[in-house]
């Protein structure tokens, strides 16, 4: 896998809200889909998942045209570039063609309130048995939250750990405590370890939107060092530990935090309506294998 190749490609449209099932060409064969339509693949038993959304933060299926800037790839400012999220879909697909164990999910619907990932969480026994969950969805290149939206979502500990491993790759990366919202703060209260890490991208959700294409081949390459599964579990997810806000956001920048966020949610209820989607139509029972249906196009023939 060409990771530059591969994330061209997955930004060469926006696919919002409703558009997701559109880059199943680009996933995995083997991919299973649960009932709340997000996709996942796993490889071996272990107790991390690694996470991603499909979204992208636009109402409207565009062409994205790239523009090229040094170490940045760009649009020619008529459109966003989508690196928010396929510089995770990118990840998540590289760590599977390597064969690192663990649960892959792609989630639907992060861009208009974590619809995907906000019913999966309600399923606390299939959720109940991982450590840890890890988003790969924050601007910039250094962070590994501890915090969404003030509630602490992973222990300092984990987070020291985690940075560690990721050194011994190359990459220098710190505790950020600073985290708004994505897919991992959804399974706070049911697994112990949830984080989200700085994959490269600026400015997302404009036209101005860019990713640090070096950044994320080199992250990628850092990550296959890390010993997942041994990371310390240290966090119990039935305590609820805030952090003093003011001394990071400030007053004005929390209060439009949390507006901007319940208008996300209300916006993703209206879009839930709009689009109705199949898996809510339908409501069929599926087998315990989760086994994603014909209908979808990966049967054995693909």
């Amino acid at each position: 896998m060409n990771i530059r190749d591969t994330f061209l490609k997955l930004t060469s449209k926006t696919y919002p809200y409703g558009t997701e099932r559109q880059l199943l060409s680009f996933l995995p064969r083997g991919l299973k889909q649960d009932l709340w339509g997000n996709y996942f693949y796993e490889i071996g038993q272990s107790k991390t998942i690694f996470a991603c959304h499909l979204d992208t933060a636009n109402k409207e299926q565009g062409i994205v045209r790239h523009v090229f800037d040094g170490d940045y790839i760009k649009t020619d400012g008529t459109s966003i570039l989508g690196a928010d999220d396929k510089a995770g879909v990118t990840i998540l697909l590289w760590l599977i063609e390597h064969k690192i164990p663990g649960t892959y999910y792609f989630f639907i619907g992060e861009e208009v309130g974590c619809i995907g990932s906000s019913a999966a969480s309600k399923d606390t026994d299939r959720f109940s048995k991982f450590d840890r969950i890890l988003s790969f969805d924050r601007r910039d290149t250094q962070s590994v939250i501890t915090h969404q939206s003030w509630v602490r979502c992973c222990s300092d500990k984990f987070a020291d750990a985690l940075i560690e491993q990721i050194e011994n790759g190359g990459l220098c990366f710190k505790k950020d405590d600073g985290g708004v919202y994505t897919d991992s703060a959804e399974f706070t209260d049911v697994i112990p370890e949830c984080t989200n890490l700085s994959v490269g991208y600026y400015n997302e959700h404009t036209h101005n939107e860019k990713q640090d294409i070096n950044f994320l081949i080199a992250l990628c390459n850092s990550l296959l060092v890390v010993d997942w599964e041994n990371l310390p579990t240290v966090r119990n997810p039935k305590d609820t530990e805030y952090k003093d806000y003011h001394s990071t956001y400030g007053v004005e920048y929390a209060e439009w935090d949390v507006s901007g966020w319940n208008k996300s949610k209300s916006l993703g209820q209206a879009y839930m309506e709009e689009y109705d989607l199949d898996y809510k139509r339908k409501k069929k029972r599926y087998d315990d294998d989760y086994e994603i249906d014909r209908q979808f196009g990966l049967d054995d023939d693909d």
